[in-house]
């Protein structure tokens, strides 16, 4: 004969106990009329027990409560221990549904644990194989490995757009009080909840990511490569979408500049620029910030401490050609020099090669605002073949053509540099 382990005694005996307790429940409930009373049983060790007696004690109980389909009862069967994979878990949970009586007058509930690391699976799979209800706690804190995640568990179903009726736009918030009240960290790679998970470090997912989020027209569904669900629908922003470290690309650090400096970096410059980025998060060994980024990009491309910048200037056309003369402040003795061409370009490296010797060709050119007032300053990033070597410079100003040249000298002072002010 077959004995529980904790009670022992046989299954008229556990039987016994369930018929029992289910009755002095409820007759302690009729002295309170004036109260409505929804009652839960729950099978201890639903997932170890043979599951026709786990439906035979079920249905003992259901007979002491007698349920309607108006009031029903909430029969609630826990993977107290997590003891076997979640598919299992969701074919007992089918049988019982099949097999139990008075199913019209029951709300299935299920009550998952983590030991094996498939709460939230098993609670899936038990929704599809028929049950009504799920229990879990705020991250999963519980007993040993924890209960099953109701955030992880809510916005999966949100993710695959069903309203799970609970409300996590305010998830910041609701960390915050949850660690203040448990004294329990959260990892940072957490499931929808941690620091990281909306974060890219990897560079051909910040370029995907990059790429999603500048098509987007705000109406339409999200499909934003890498992020499941829109950050911005559980109160975060797009700052911790991606974040630059040995790991990232191009894509990662034209993303974090424009997002934070306006900088619409071209692709050639970004090829350019990221190995520095590159070297210096190598250095760091760790996450490097935007301003330093930015500060990285500043010293590069000599925008603060410029080798060589562009005193006064004159630019007249004369038979559809440009003619230009330009004092170079940092060549010996601030000289003026000449040059004529089609445009502020081919007139400016004109009199820069005439100048110099060095043969100076612009491959690459690109510019846009800083802003949208009047005065607001104008960026130019050009690509230069200089004596057969492709360099890049980035010039700013208020002025348009001083950007222009600005940008050429940038280039210009790299190369005479031998690219020192990049390493």
């Amino acid at each position: 004969m077959q004995r529980d382990f904790v009670f022992g005694l046989d299954r008229e005996g556990i039987t016994d106990i369930a018929v029992k307790g289910a009755e002095l429940v409820k007759s302690a409930a009729a002295k309170y009329p004036e109260t409505e009373w929804v009652f839960e049983y729950s099978p201890e060790s639903f997932t170890g027990t043979e599951m026709d007696f786990a439906v035979d004690v079920c249905n003992a109980v259901i007979d002491v409560i007698s349920p309607t389909p108006d009031n029903k009862l909430i029969i609630n069967l826990p993977a107290t221990v997590e003891v076997s994979t979640p598919n299992v878990y969701a074919d007992q949970i089918e049988w019982f549904c099949d097999n139990v009586n008075h199913r019209e007058s029951l709300l299935i509930s299920l009550h998952t644990h983590n030991d094996r690391g498939g709460a939230v699976a098993a609670s899936e799979l038990g929704l599809l194989a028929g049950a009504d209800r799920i229990e879990g706690t705020l991250l999963g804190n519980g007993e040993r490995t924890g209960n099953m995640d109701i955030v992880t568990m809510a916005m999966n179903l949100y993710s695959q757009g069903i309203d799970p009726q609970l409300d996590f736009s305010q998830m910041d918030e609701m960390i915050a009080v949850c660690k203040e009240c448990t004294q329990l960290p959260l990892h940072p790679r957490h499931p929808y909840a941690g620091e990281l998970v909306f974060t890219a470090f990897s560079g051909s997912h910040q370029d995907a990511i990059n790429k999603c989020l500048a098509r987007r027209d705000g109406k339409s569904l999200w499909e934003v490569a890498y992020l499941p669900i829109d950050p911005a629908d559980i109160g975060r922003s797009y700052q911790e979408v991606i974040r630059i470290n040995s790991q990232s690309g191009k894509g990662g650090v034209a993303y974090v500049l424009n997002r934070d400096y306006g900088l619409d970096l071209p692709r050639w410059l970004q090829v350019d620029f990221s190995a520095s980025v590159q070297a210096l998060a190598e250095r760091s060994e760790t996450e490097v910030q935007s301003d330093d980024i930015h500060q990285l990009f500043l010293e590069t491309y000599l925008l603060d401490r410029p080798q060589l910048s562009v005193g006064n200037y004159q630019l007249a056309r004369d038979d559809s050609v440009d003619r230009l003369n330009v004092m170079i402040e940092g060549l010996e003795g601030s000289p003026t020099l000449s040059g004529k061409g089609a445009g502020v370009v081919g007139a400016f490296t004109d009199a820069v090669s005439s100048h110099t010797g060095h043969k100076i060709i612009v491959v690459e050119y690109s510019e846009h605002t800083l802003g949208s007032d009047a005065d607001a300053e104008a960026i130019c990033y050009v690509q230069l073949a200089i004596d057969g070597t492709r360099v890049c410079g980035v010039g700013r100003s208020t002025d348009i053509v001083h950007a222009t040249m600005s940008a050429i000298l940038s280039g210009l002072g790299r190369y005479s540099g031998a690219y020192l002010t990049a390493a």
